[in-house]
């Protein structure tokens, strides 16, 4: 029995005893002076990664109040064990905003030398000094932190953003069966956003049907410049003798090419709207010369 009553004490401290490993949180501040301007930073802290600093992985918060209102956000830091001796601007997955004014600082991390600091891209709120309370978490394996106590200094050039990941996968599936899971988004890391495919070749690239409300697209120039005076419209017989030849309308995508490549849907409704204006200046043309022939049977008819 006493054995038992040793083996679950053993057990219940286990949580106790990882929650308090300083190693991987570190909770600190800075204050910002009232006259602080953008671009004004402070390097607060470096860390330690372990596996020769390829776990470089971190969870950073920040909070702070000026008056009545406060503002909050959390990034993701993530650097390598070969990164270069650069600040870049880590990415948020949280903000909580000043109201419905903005925010005043982000973070940067130095992927080189695996530090941290506060940047300031506002100065919302009253005048008067502003800390900023800083918690960061190592998500990978950290062996410590130094706080630093550098002067504040000013960023006065544009910030690169921070690699969050070399890429992303969310795979989902029922957790309560053995079933594989299935690959519903797959983020990659030259910026292509993928829906059903591990591999996507586009900005954004789906494996299956779209159904929306409504699509917009940008596709320019819009090709009302078939209304213009000095249009080329190409004569009827040589229309004829073009769509005999290529099997397709001039300008118009290929059967073949679009079984090869698909459609971009701009270009297409570009493509069709010319054909359509193209066709009512046929219709037009036509019009006048049926219209002019009546008036010259008519004429024959009462010999006028």
């Amino acid at each position: 029995m006493k054995k038992i009553i040793l083996f679950l004490s053993w057990i219940l401290a286990l949580p106790a005893v990882y929650a308090q490993n300083s190693n991987d949180y570190l909770e600190t501040r800075v204050t910002f002076p009232s006259d602080f301007k953008v671009g004004d930073y402070i390097e607060f802290a470096k860390a330690l990664p372990d596996v020769v600093g390829s776990s470089s992985y971190y969870e950073i918060s920040i909070a702070y109040t000026r008056g009545n209102v406060a503002a909050a956000a959390t990034h993701i830091a993530s650097s390598s064990h070969s990164n270069p001796n650069i600040w870049r601007e880590a990415g948020r997955v949280n903000n909580n905003i000043y109201a419905t004014v903005g925010f005043n600082f982000t973070v940067d991390h130095n992927g080189g030398t695996k530090s941290f600091r506060i940047r300031a891209i506002n100065n919302l709120g009253i005048d008067t000094p502003l800390p900023v309370i800083i918690k960061i978490r190592s998500i990978n394996k950290n062996l410590g932190y130094t706080l630093l106590n550098l002067p504040m200094a000013n960023e006065p050039n544009q910030v690169k953003l921070l690699p969050m990941t070399y890429d992303w996968d969310l795979i989902v599936g029922n957790t309560f069966t053995d079933a594989a899971g299935i690959l519903a988004i797959k983020a990659a890391s030259n910026g292509n956003v993928g829906i059903g495919t591990p591999t996507p070749s586009e900005k954004l690239a789906v494996n299956g049907k779209i159904r929306a409300q409504e699509i917009r697209v940008d596709a320019g120039p819009w090709p009302d410049y078939v209304f213009q005076e000095g249009y080329d419209l190409t004569p009827l017989d040589s229309l004829e003798q073009f769509v005999k030849t290529n099997k397709h309308l001039p300008n118009i995508t290929s059967a073949l090419q679009v079984e090869k490549e698909g459609v971009e849907l701009g270009e297409l409704n570009k493509q069709l709207l010319q054909k359509v204006e193209e066709l009512t200046l046929y219709l037009i043309n036509q019009h006048k010369e049926i219209r002019d022939l009546k008036a010259e049977m008519k004429a024959l008819k009462t010999g006028k």
